[in-house]
């Protein structure tokens, strides 16, 4: 009898989505004032991010009310809230769509009833986003001037 056990290895991986957007927040983090409205365009052209991929992440930012969009001509985005309010850990909760770290579903796995991994997986990734929650988007991107030239230098 074989026994298959089928784990994804990207465990504790963040989606593209999630990282995009991470990156949104910590752009408009470093902005000088908080009540500047950046254009989607150059937040793309600044990470390289497809901007249509970056339109969803944007439209997911503002229905959480991470950030505000403000449309027409001197439009953009900018934060909802101070940096120091907005939870590192909430995003990633919010953003990732399954935080199972395996799947045990499909194909069936045969020890499923009885194995001790998913539970000590599942463990590690309460571990993983508690230690997130620990920190806002302040914390990752204060005293960083090196960070603040790389993103708001005029070079792409």
């Amino acid at each position: 009898m074989s026994i298959k056990i089928y784990i994804r290895y990207t465990f504790m991986q963040l989606t593209k989505y999630t990282d995009y957007a991470l990156r949104v927040l910590m752009y408009l983090a470093m902005q000088d004032e908080p009540d500047t409205k950046v254009q989607i365009k150059t937040i793309s052209e600044k990470f390289g991010i497809p901007k249509n991929h970056l339109m969803k992440v944007v439209h997911q930012l503002g229905k959480e009310n991470m950030i505000k969009t403000v449309r027409g001509k001197h439009g953009g985005i900018m934060l909802c809230q101070p940096p120091s309010d907005i939870i590192v850990g909430h995003v990633i909760r919010k953003f990732e769509m399954t935080l199972s770290p395996v799947n045990c579903e499909k194909p069936l796995c045969q020890i499923q009833e009885i194995c001790l991994l998913k539970p000590a997986l599942f463990k590690a990734m309460e571990a993983f986003l508690s230690t997130l929650d620990q920190y806002t988007l302040a914390d990752i991107t204060k005293n960083q001037p090196c960070l603040k030239d790389c993103l708001l230098s005029q070079k792409s």
